[in-house]
This record gives C-alpha cells, structure tokens and sequence, in this order.
C-alpha cells in the first residue's frame, strides 16, 4: 500500500475523519503506518477511545479500497490526495482539507486562479439573471468558477460559463454516481467534457445527505480566492459557506437586492457586516485585486510594437441586431427600447440578458442599458 492509497481508504470510512486522521497520522508518522495499525495502537492516537480504536481496526481490516481505486479506473474517474504534487494549494491550507478528491473531468483546474459564486436554490428571476451573468463574465476575465451543482444558483452559474466557454467546478455532497440532483446529471457530464470538473470527497455510493453539504461547502471556499453571494436569505445554507470562506480567509462579496425580498435578506446581512457590496463584474475585480494569468497576458502590453487586439465575432440574432441600433442613439430604459423596436418586453428581457454577457450593453443606474463602451 502506498501513500496515496492509504488515504484514499481513509476517506472510505465513514466513522474517521480528517481530524482523527490528522492526530493518526502525526502519531505514527504516516497514513499507511496509521491505517495498518491496529486497535492497541489506534487506541493511543489523541481523541480515539478503546472502543472506537475496535472498531476502526475492524472498518481498515475490511474496507475494499482496492475495488474502488480499479471502479474509479474504469469509469475514468481521478484521485488526488494531499502527499499529491497537484492537489490544489489553496485547498491544502485550509483546517482539515479533504483527504481526498474524486475528480471527473479536469485535475488541473483546480489550481486555476477561481471564484465561488453561491446562492439560494429558489433564486428570483433577477437573481438567475445575476448568477449567468456574473458567472459569464468572470469566466470570460480567466477567472474558474466554482459553486455547487444545487438548483437555482448554482445551476446557473455553471450554465453561464459554459456560455462563455470557461472553465467551471461543480463541488458535489455525494459520491459522484449518487449525483444530486438527478436533473443537472447532463450539466455535470458538460461541465466535464468542456474542461471543468466534477470533484467530491465522498466515495462511490454515498448519497447526499444533511451533513455531506455543509461539508462540501468549505471545499467550495477553499478552492476559491473570493466568495460571490448572488442571492441569499438569513437561514440560507450559502451562509454556511460564508462562514468557512471567512475562517479560511477568503474575500467574501455579496450583491443587494429588494429591501423587501426575503431571499435578498441573507446578502444585506453579509454586507452589513462588512462584505464588500457589488453591483458589477469589475468590482468583483477590484476587491480581489489580481488578474488571472489568462487576463495578464490581456491587459499586459508587448514592448516595441503596439499590437492590436483580435476582434471576437459575437453571433447576434435580428432582435438582438434591433436593440443595439436602438441604443445607437443612447442609453434608454427597456421601455423604450420595447417601443422603438415593436418587439415585446416578454422578448426584449431575455435579449437584454443575453447582450449583457456577450458583453454588447451594459446596465447603469435608474435601470437604464447603453452600449457598452471600448469593445474589443
């Protein structure tokens, strides 16, 4: 047995942690001298009784690590431990860091410079809007994006960067055969093949349950340089994640919402306390106040000879077209631009969203939209 393989056994059962694991491994100086112990010696391990050294010396005598290293071959699925030279660094410094990860998809992602974006599973129609939005955007900056694979937020956050064709991690509460839920089987399998990963620290047939997520959630922080909250409220879940992202000393950022909407309670409470307010991608820039190696090697300029940045071509449907001539003639409310075009609002809404993150308008104040300016 190696290393690597006596933590990943480690992490298949259930009744040791990574604190007990910690204190046995600094006890016998490594996991595979911990895991071969047996119960007189786990007994002398800080915080393991006699009855819980019994029982762990049983659970390591019979726990089936070698079926799930030869199942996790076969279904094409990657491990990565803390003795691993890629296991992510910002991870590995956090109180008691996963003993290991479960990865389909990208390993090497997750050492890529990237922000959580989180939020309730029952978003309003602004708060959807936000999370593809701001996903979209950041995803286009270099920034991964990491959240959660829930409903509501989450979900589409991953969408919006896939839109952008970034990179995004999906962090599951379950092993990644009991993904939950059941619906975002096919955005996780995306977000795989499109150079992102679906990452746990649950083995093979664990299902979600009360104590998975909160749990998950401080790996959701610790791969991230910041926190965004796009919507929350005050008994949220995504509160949870705050928490670890404040202990592991994350910047922590929320956006407001309707002082009377409860599910905008949670953020308002956040910001009182001294999370940093955003009404913009670029002030999420500024409050982690570096670029992505992506985004240097975009805004650095080469010596001698000014180069030219290379165009993007943005594909625009004809309503689209209409808008942005609409707005050649300046900014105007969504009323206007409903009334000047002929289109409906139920149509110009969406288009509105889609313009905004193919970086074509932007929003300013009074809930007015103008071209965007210094396209590239």
């Amino acid at each position: 047995m190696t290393e690597r393989e006596a933590y990943i056994a480690l992490n298949m059962v259930q009744s040791v942690g990574a604190a007990t694991v910690k204190s046995g491994v600094e006890r016998f100086g490594s996991a595979v001298k911990f895991f071969s112990a047996g119960a007189a010696r786990l007994a002398s391990v800080k915080g393991i009784s006699n009855t819980m050294a019994d029982e762990l010396a049983t659970a390591f005598a019979t726990v089936d690590w070698q079926a799930e290293i030869s199942n996790a071959e076969n279904q094409n699925v990657q491990f990565l431990t803390p003795v691993d030279d890629e296991y992510p660094e910002l991870l590995r410094q956090i109180h008691y860091p996963p003993l290991a990860l479960y990865i389909a998809g990208n390993p090497s992602v997750l050492s890529l410079d990237s922000l959580g974006i989180i939020g309730t599973r029952s978003p309003s129609t602004y708060g959807l809007a936000n999370a593809k939005t701001f996903a979209y955007r950041l995803a286009q900056a270099g920034f991964s994006i990491v959240s959660g694979l829930a409903r509501g937020v989450d979900t589409e956050a991953h969408r919006g960067v896939l839109l952008a064709e970034g990179r995004t991690v999906a962090v599951i509460g379950s092993g990644l055969d009991r993904l939950y839920p059941s619906e975002n089987k096919g955005l996780a399998r995306q977000i795989a093949k499109s150079g992102g990963a679906v990452i746990t620290e649950y083995p093979f047939g664990r299902s979600a349950d009360r104590q998975t997520f909160p749990m998950r959630n401080r790996i959701i922080s610790g791969l991230s340089t910041g926190i965004l909250v796009i919507e929350a409220g005050t008994t949220s879940g995504t509160l949870i994640t705050v928490d670890h992202a404040l202990e592991q000393g994350r910047h922590v950022m929320a956006i407001p919402g309707r002082i009377d909407s409860p599910g905008a309670q949670g953020c308002h409470k956040l910001i009182k306390s001294g999370a940093r307010l955003i009404e913009t991608p670029e002030e999420v820039l500024d409050e982690i106040k570096t670029y992505p190696n992506a985004l240097q090697n975009l805004v650095s300029k080469p010596s001698g000879k000014t180069q030219q940045p290379e165009k993007r071509v943005v594909e625009l449907d004809e309503i689209e077209q209409k808008i942005l001539e609409a707005l050649s003639e300046g900014e105007m409310s969504p009323d206007s631009i409903v009334n000047i075009t002929g289109v409906s609002a139920a149509l110009v809404s969406p288009r509105l969203i889609s313009l905004e993150m193919k970086c074509q308008i932007e929003r300013i104040q009074g809930n007015m939209v103008r071209l965007r300016k210094n396209l590239l």
